[in-house]
């Protein structure tokens, strides 16, 4: 196979729209199995990967990306746009993308030889911008285990599940209060909501005793944060995902899910299509929902097996392989 350079293409900032984790799981990740990877922005990335024989751009919503993909093209080098939501609706979840990085993407996606969605169903939202196709999210086995589960609620979020939550909080305080169990958030906390109608000050600090939270440590490598939040992740008994009503839920990316699948912890979500060992709630059943899960183990083992099974076929990069020798002839 020639060589590929995998390219995180939107602007490394905390303050916008795009800068999520999941560049770890399209970009860095990929690279190590199948080429090299470059951040824009930093020195030299660009000269690196014109270098490359194929250049794999995720989300490029920069002007620096779509410069990249236009000499790309120009040195007649495959461009391969590779997009994990639907950039179209993110105001559903989130602030809405600028005019600016819309263009960055449209002019970058004019480029492409193929636009690649990380699932069929978000392949929609692209297909009149050029030919596209589903190369679906790798999670490589090694490392992901399942653990012994404690009386806790994890909700590994990663910062697009920003909106939603408040719908399903009144049913999670009465999900806390039954159970008393913890809830440890990760990367992206959904803690405010749950001290509404709190009474008293006694109470605050009951449900303030149960909520955790988990953030990256910019001191440490992408490498040691995942295996922290990894072994934290382990200890629980269900998965939570969250977002608010509208087709971008239904499409982005199912990394939430597939970490917890493959640690065997079955996922309550509002999503309405969703995958083996995961369960689809409204708010209304909600509660219901996680409930069943807490206090029915053989139930809980029947669909933290299924997840199991369906996260292992999701660990190889062979989607990544075929389509890389189809644009290269190899």
């Amino acid at each position: 196979m020639k060589n590929v350079c995998f390219v995180v293409g939107h602007e490394d900032s905390h303050e916008r729209p795009g800068d999520t984790p999941e560049a770890y799981w399209r970009t860095l990740l990929p690279a190590k199995a199948l080429g090299e990877a470059v951040v824009l922005g930093k020195p030299g990335a660009a000269e690196k990967a014109l270098a490359a024989d194929v250049l794999w751009i995720y989300e490029p919503t920069c002007y620096a990306a779509a410069s990249l993909a236009e000499v790309a093209h120009q040195m007649d080098k495959p461009v391969v746009v590779d997009w994990s939501e639907d950039i179209y609706t993110r105001d559903e979840q989130d602030r809405s993308y600028a005019d600016a990085r819309l263009d960055a993407a449209e002019r970058t996606m004019a480029t492409a030889d193929v636009i690649v969605c990380s699932s069929r169903a978000l392949c929609g939202a692209y297909e009149n911008k050029g030919p596209v196709t589903a190369v679906e999210t790798v999670l490589p086995s090694a490392g992901w285990e399942p653990g012994s589960p404690e009386n806790i609620i994890a909700w590994w979020s990663d910062g697009r599940q920003k909106r939603g939550f408040e719908d399903v909080a009144p049913a999670m305080i009465r999900v806390l209060e039954d159970t008393g169990a913890d809830l440890i958030n990760i990367q992206f906390a959904h803690e405010k909501p749950l001290m509404r109608g709190a009474s008293n000050e006694d109470e605050r600090k009951r449900r303030v005793g149960r909520l955790y939270a988990y953030f990256d440590n910019d001191q440490v490598s992408v490498e040691e944060n995942l295996r922290e939040f990894r072994a934290v992740f382990a200890q629980a008994q269900v998965s939570l995902e969250c977002y608010a009503p509208g087709s971008y839920r239904e499409t982005v990316s199912d990394v939430p899910i597939l970490r917890a699948a493959a640690l065997g912890i079955p996922t309550v979500t509002t999503r309405t299509d969703v995958p083996p060992g995961c369960i689809s709630a409204d708010p209304g059943t909600w509660a219901e929902t996680v409930l069943e899960l807490m206090h029915d183990r053989s139930r809980r083992q029947e669909k933290s097996r299924e997840a199991l099974q369906w996260a292992r076929t999701r660990s190889t990069y062979e989607g990544y392989q075929a389509l890389l020798a189809h644009l290269t002839g190899a």
